[in-house]
């Protein structure tokens, strides 16, 4: 049993890609976790307020590099 999980491990890891694996380092997962418990609803409802918000962003930008 143990030489079929230790041949299995050998598997997966032989098909991991280095590129995703040096991105997931930086990924918080725990992030995604959570994200991913709220309800289709709830995401959207999120992802609209992050747009109203980068919106703001956007437009507070202009007017304090427009001249006075």
């Amino acid at each position: 049993m143990r030489n079929r999980i230790e041949k299995a491990r050998v598997v997966v890891q032989a098909q991991r890609d280095p590129v995703v694996e040096a991105y997931k380092r930086d990924v918080d997962r725990s992030l995604l976790r959570e994200n991913l418990r709220r309800s289709p609803t709830e995401r959207v409802a999120n992802l609209a307020a992050l747009q109203r918000l980068a919106k703001e962003a956007r437009r507070a930008g202009r007017f304090r590099n427009q001249p006075h």
